[in-house]
């Protein structure tokens, strides 16, 4: 047992186990956001179904507005708390490999989010309605507000996504919210 506490024993230490359950609040914090969001999309559901009104509202286009400015709130809500969790393993001073690999980390999450504003706002210089771009270990989502693309349109978007990325298309998806 002494042989296992002396071997393991550096990686047991107070900045692992804070670092780890910083991990953990963060994971509980994206679960309880999705459980919460969950529960308001059913509301909104069941109140859907009682009232013309509210069908009617839906049916008018404002429900894809809200859904891309839903999607930029949470978007915007979980990138803060992934770039809080990793200040805070930089600022608790963590052995020279971690402090790396959380600026690492920390650098393609901030590049990430400037190629995805970059790519949104040039599409929609393109006459889009709205658009959602969303950049994860090496894949690209694209989501157009619009009720369908012809090939034109998905060349051009492709293209701006190309240009931009750097990445192939074969790692790029581009779909519409209808």
């Amino acid at each position: 047992m002494k042989e296992l506490v002396r071997r393991y024993g550096k990686w047991l230490n107070k900045r692992v186990l804070t670092a780890v359950g910083l991990c953990l609040l963060l994971a509980a914090a994206v679960v309880t956001n999705i459980l919460v969001n969950k529960e308001k999309g059913e509301t909104a559901q069941s109140g859907a179904q009682h009232g013309s009104e509210v069908t009617q509202v839906s049916a008018s286009g404002k429900t894809q507005s809200d859904f891309f400015a839903a999607y930029r709130d949470e978007r915007d809500s979980v990138r803060t708390q992934e770039l809080a969790y990793l200040d805070a393993i930089v600022a608790q001073g963590a052995d020279t490999e971690t402090l790396a690999d959380a600026q690492k980390q920390k650098l393609e999450l901030v590049n990430a989010m400037e190629t995805e504003l970059t790519v949104e706002n040039l599409v929609r210089a393109k006459g889009f309605r709205d658009v959602i771009v969303s950049i994860h270990k090496g894949n690209i989502s694209v989501v157009v507000g619009a009720d369908s693309l012809n090939d034109e349109q998905v060349a051009q978007i492709l293209d701006i996504v190309l240009r931009e990325t750097g990445k192939s298309a074969e790692n790029v998806k581009i779909s519409t919210t209808l």
